[in-house]
This record gives structure tokens, sequence and C-alpha cells, in this order.
């Protein structure tokens, strides 16, 4: 019996594993997802600014406040062969401190193999920050031969969980030398727009400080050719010093003639108001295992 359990879970992974390996995640979103540690930084009003961003949200999450969340995310690679794009959506909700429900839409195409992009669509949903997890897609259920949602707990390098605290936290709190570049509309919302860059060895020191398996992870590989460096720029709100939108991005030239651009941008809004719905546990699920 637990063999057997153990061949369903590791179909079960492997089936979520395929429909998303369609391409190599870049490098910046696998640091971002890791947490970047504080680095430094001073530069006025600008870095009392993000001071100020880095409470805020702290603060909001004490409360156990809601908010809706949207992800986009414009991967592009060019080589001699030809070019390849990814993009991704993601737009959910979020009750703090460990709630999360979200629709989650990825599409990759290739220049060698004209209109036959390929598309993965899941809807997830974690109650105790990542911990527990259902997810459910058409192709998922058709390759399990299942209907609706499927309760699992994923593997550490499967975490589902968007941790909006951690990411705005370490965001607030890096970058050396910011700017403020005024003041601007953002969702609504009154914004001092600011922007800050950090070099590759940067994000790759501060991830090693707080990880230092991820040395080890990355032995072998120059990270510092291969990133360039990355250009962040944070909307945040006048009133409430919350964050309303992030936009990062950077182009990467690589041998052999290769290039490679990454765009993310995340939008916040909500903050504030009641949730349209709860987010609890489906009333059936299956069993992954």
């Amino acid at each position: 019996m637990e063999r057997r359990r153990y061949r369903e879970r590791a179909a079960f992974m492997e089936s979520e594993a395929r429909l998303r390996r369609s391409a190599v995640i870049p490098v910046l979103l696998f640091l971002v997802a890791g947490v970047l540690a504080a680095g430094c930084g001073s530069a006025g009003d600008a870095s009392t600014w993000l001071e100020d961003c880095g409470r805020a949200v702290e603060d909001y999450d004490s409360e156990g406040g809601y908010l809706h969340f949207e992800q986009e995310l414009q991967y592009g690679l060019a080589t001699e062969e030809g070019e390849f794009e990814q993009n991704l959506l993601v737009a959910g909700d979020i009750i703090l401190p460990d709630r999360e429900a979200y629709e989650y839409e990825e599409t990759v195409s290739s220049s060698q193999q004209p209109g036959q992009s390929q598309e993965n669509v899941f809807s997830y949903l974690t109650l105790d920050g990542g911990n527990t997890a259902y997810v459910q897609g058409e192709r998922l259920s058709a390759e399990l031969g299942v209907v609706g949602w499927i309760h699992y707990r994923p593997l550490a390098e499967q975490n589902r969980y968007f941790d909006y605290t951690a990411l705005m936290v370490s965001l607030a709190g890096m970058g050396e030398k910011p700017e403020l570049l005024g003041f601007e509309d953002s969702g609504g919302e009154r914004c001092a727009h600011l922007r800050y860059s950090a070099s590759s060895q940067e994000l790759i020191d501060l991830r090693t400080a707080q990880d230092q398996s991820f040395a080890e992870q990355l032995e072998g590989l120059d990270l510092g050719e291969v990133m360039g460096e990355l250009s962040v720029e944070i909307w945040i709100g006048e009133t409430d010093k919350l964050p309303r939108r992030v936009a990062m991005g950077q182009s990467v030239g690589l041998e052999g003639g290769k290039s490679s651009t990454t765009q993310l941008v995340f939008v916040f809004s909500g903050y504030g108001e009641e949730p349209p719905l709860p987010i609890e546990a489906p009333a059936f699920a299956n069993e992954a295992f």
C-alpha cells in the first residue's frame, strides 16, 4: 500500500511538473522567489519612502489584511536558430498572513514552431503558506484521469505560495542609490515613483547570505555574466505607503550571439477592502496520494 501511494504521489508530481516544464524559468524569478535580503543605500527621501513601505507592508500583514495581486512575466530568448517566448499571467487574492487563491496561465511559443504555442492553465489555492495546496486544470485532470481539485503537499522546490510580504519587504530594503522620480497615479492612487538598480552579483551574494546551499546549487555556473543588471521600479501609495506596482527588467547579451530579455510586473490593489470571497478548502478534493 505504501509503495502504491508513493508511486501515485510521484506520478502526480511529475504530471504537474511536466505540464509546466515547457521552459526554464528565468534566473531572475529564481532569485526573487528565494526572498532577497536587505541591501544598503542612502538617497534622502527615496530611501525614506522605501523604508516606510517596508514597515507598512509588515504592519498590514500583522493586521491580517486582504489584497488582490496580478503578476505578468514576459521572457524572450533570441538565438541564431530562432526566438523563444514565455508569457506568464497570475492573478488572484490574498488574505494575510497565509491564504491565497489564484489563476495561473502560461504560454510558450517558438519561432521554429509558428502557430503551435503551448498553454498551461491552472487554478491554485493554499491555506497555510503553501505547506498544503489544491490545484485543478483541464490538462492535469485529463492526464491523471480525475475531475476537480487535487489536494497535495508540494515539495520544497514546488512551493505554490506567493510570499507578498517577504518579497516587498526585501525589495524595499535593497538597492543602491534609489531615485525618487516624482509622483504619479497608479491604480487610482497618488504614488511616489522610485527606481534603483542592482547588479547580478549583488543579487547572488544576497541570496547566498540567506541560503548557504544556494552556492552549491550554482557551482560551475557563472550567473554574474548570465544575469546582467536588474532594474527595479516601485510605486508607493502617498498616504498609506503601501506598494501599488513593481516593475523589474533586465536585458542580457549571451555567448554565441544569444540574448535574453525579462520583464516582470506586479500590481497590487484592494488594500483595506473585504475579501470578495472567503478562501477555504474545496468542499471536495481528490487526494494526490
